[in-house]
């Protein structure tokens, strides 16, 4: 610069970051930093000394000339340079912290607590007390509007007792009624599993308005679309019918256990156990296996009881019928193994057994052979309608 232009610089400048942010300095930034510039200005006016020096150089060499305003260029600039760094780190020092935004779709679908406001330092405020006092009031509700995940450990513990009751009732009661004796020793057993079984039916009609389902990839928890959900499908109705207290007929006309056989409608859950063990299990095909012999051991299980009631209703009178229960042939063992021996020839078509002697009896035996074709298929026929 020449004589008489002056040197300053304004306040925004001065306040300019290092890294080149348009911040601004107040209060006690902005005077120092106006100092900082005063004595800038002032150090960077040429004295006399320095103007009689001037005028001298002037008259020598235009090299040495050259030199003297480039060291006073960089001295100015190193003087520059060190005032604008102050400044910044004056207002670095003191720079708010950026405030939060909030993201809205964490918030919706997120479990954990959100603060409801957030300050203006940039710190969330939270009322812990109200909120502490608000989760100790909803505690126990929360637990019982719990939306369960499909696919979590919570329903496949629940599904595992619900097949172990829905495998009773296929078990027990063809043998309950096939075999009265079996009944009778144990009553009130019988009497009380059958509650049992009942009251988890029950409940797993409130554990389904509860199950949350997925809609566009994401799990859906409203209550009221849950109710609605499940009450416009079919297994609502199929559990509803597994619950018609059929069975209370036996006040008027005796011991009948198979007045219980809504309870089979329930088997569709039975599936959904099966396919989740699938899916969790490492040996997929060990449980598939597994679960052909169950059906097939539970196919000869009514076979085999039914063919002693057949054999019951003709008097045990003929060869291809069991026969008549006396000595060995009356105990209860060796009638329910006697019967599911032949059940199991039969279903296998591996047996040498006696010509039927009746209609009814060809009847039994047609009815089995075609079930025996259809046993590899049935599972998938079954599962395909259920799910």
């Amino acid at each position: 610069p020449g004589e008489g232009k002056h040197l300053t610089f304004s306040t925004p400048v001065a306040a300019m970051m290092v890294d080149g942010s348009p911040r601004r300095a107040s209060g006690v930034q902005v005077e120092v930093v106006s100092k900082c510039n005063e004595n800038l200005v002032e150090s960077l006016k040429p004295s006399g000394s320095q103007e009689a020096a001037e005028g001298r150089k002037t008259t020598a060499s235009p090299k040495e000339g050259s030199n003297t305003r480039n060291v006073t260029s960089r001295s100015r600039w190193l003087k520059l340079r060190t005032t604008v760094q102050l400044s910044g780190a004056i207002t670095h020092s003191q720079k708010k912290p950026p405030l939060k935004r909030e993201d809205s779709f964490l918030k919706r679908f997120s479990t954990r607590q959100f603060p409801d406001s957030v300050s203006g330092d940039g710190s969330a405020s939270y009322n812990y007390d109200t909120q502490f006092e608000r989760w100790k009031g909803l505690q126990c509700l929360r637990v019982l509007l719990h939306v369960i995940n499909p696919d979590e450990n919570l329903l496949f513990g629940w599904l595992w007792l619900l097949t172990g009751c829905v495998l009773y009732n296929a078990w027990t009661l063809i043998v309950r009624q096939a075999f009265p004796e079996l009944h009778q020793a144990a009553a009130s057993f019988w009497f009380t599993a059958d509650g049992f079984s009942d009251l988890v039916y029950l409940i797993d009609i409130a554990v389904q308005f509860r199950t949350g389902y997925l809609e566009q990839g994401l799990m859906v928890v409203d209550a009221k679309k849950l109710a609605l959900h499940y009450v416009r499908c079919r297994h609502f109705l199929m559990d509803l019918a597994a619950l018609v207290p059929l069975d209370l007929l036996q006040l008027h006309v005796g011991t009948i256990p198979l007045l219980r056989f809504p309870r089979f409608s329930k088997v569709y859950r039975s599936y959904r156990f099966y396919y989740m063990v699938e899916s969790r299990t490492i040996y997929p095909n060990l449980w598939r296996v597994v679960n052909l012999i169950h059906i097939l051991l539970l196919l000869a299980h009514w076979f085999g009881c039914f063919y002693y009631m057949l054999s019951e209703f003709e008097g045990f009178q003929g060869e291809w019928v069991y026969p008549k229960p006396e000595g060995d042939y009356a105990t209860l063992t060796r009638k329910y193994l006697g019967s599911v021996y032949w059940s199991t020839l039969t279903l296998t078509t591996i047996g040498d057994l006696a010509t039927p002697a009746s209609n009814l009896h060809y009847t039994f035996i047609n009815l089995g052979m075609v079930f025996s074709v259809l046993l590899l298929v049935t599972p998938s026929l079954i599962s395909a309608w259920c799910l």
